[in-house]
């Protein structure tokens, strides 16, 4: 975690945090090749930087592999004083089981399990033919569940593969 800083024309300077969310934490954990939970953070929340704040209007859509890629300002063209510089934290999966799966000695079923570290609720893929396939359910309240479809997308999809 910390403050993002970007080398450009041979020159190392910050980000500015207008537009600044978890999508383009997301990109700035993958490309520094950091995985898990992305968090973006604002108004200088790891300290101020120093030199020049090089970009500004960051709008990643989280599936970009850098920030280059992500449509933003023109390099140097920005409305940002150090005290707008961006951050970001990449909260490390915890896999829970024997590498990463069990089997389930009751019903047979092959059960991949993720949890994240902070407290978020365990995940797992149930009932496919393999530890990378299946059907999602998140633990709550004791119990596991399913998760409805409704609005399900490719990007859903991503983050569980990227959670497991």
């Amino acid at each position: 975690e910390g403050r993002v800083e970007v080398y450009h024309a041979g020159q190392w300077g910050t980000v500015c945090d207008d537009q600044w969310d978890d999508a383009d934490a997301e990109v700035v954990c993958r490309q520094l090749g950091l995985g898990g939970v992305a968090k973006a953070w604002s108004q200088a929340y790891f300290g101020e930087g120093s030199g020049p704040v090089l970009l500004d209007e960051v709008r990643c859509t989280g599936n970009e592999l850098s920030i280059e890629q992500c449509p933003k300002s023109s390099w140097r063209e920005h409305n940002c004083g150090h005290k707008e510089d961006a951050g970001v934290s990449c909260t490390p999966l915890t896999a829970l089981g024997p590498s990463g799966w069990m089997m389930s000695a009751a019903q047979g079923r092959r059960q991949t399990f993720c949890s994240a570290q902070g407290g978020s609720p365990p995940i797992r893929l149930m009932d496919g033919e393999n530890k990378k396939e299946g059907r999602v359910e998140i633990f709550i309240n004791g119990q596991w569940g399913t998760i409805c479809d409704d609005g399900w997308s490719d990007k859903d999809a991503a983050v569980v593969c990227r959670q497991l």
